[in-house]
């Protein structure tokens, strides 16, 4: 499957395990691009993470509709926000296809059960 491209409302990097506190952020020209191998982020530059790297990649909703990608190492993770549901299902399922490593509460926004209502 080629890369497929992404348009976030807004794409963050933080600190790893602290919530809400973005360290640099990019709502001008955010992007996410997934493809077999990896993900890779736009914040104010571009950051790539294959998913071997990744410890989790986590569902937020908190002030809107965010997936966070966790690494194994560093002291940084990366969200992206979305603007409606849609779009964020649409990037889960790219990314259950590629066997990355979701949350279960990702996981669970495919089954559509009413305790995961986006």
């Amino acid at each position: 499957m080629k890369a497929l491209k992404f348009t976030p409302l807004a794409s963050f990097s933080g600190l790893r395990g602290v919530p809400l506190l973005a360290l640099s952020h990019n709502a001008l020209f955010p992007a996410l691009t997934l493809d077999a191998e990896g993900v890779t982020v736009r914040v104010l530059r571009w950051h790539r993470l294959r998913y071997d790297e990744l410890a989790v990649i986590a569902l937020d909703r908190r002030l809107g509709r965010k997936l966070t990608f966790v690494p194994k190492r560093g002291w940084r993770d990366f969200t992206v926000s979305f603007a409606g549901p849609d779009m964020l299902r649409a990037v889960i399922e790219v990314l259950r296809r590629f066997e990355a490593p979701l949350s279960p509460q990702a996981l669970a926004i495919l089954s559509g059960s009413a305790s995961t209502r986006l």
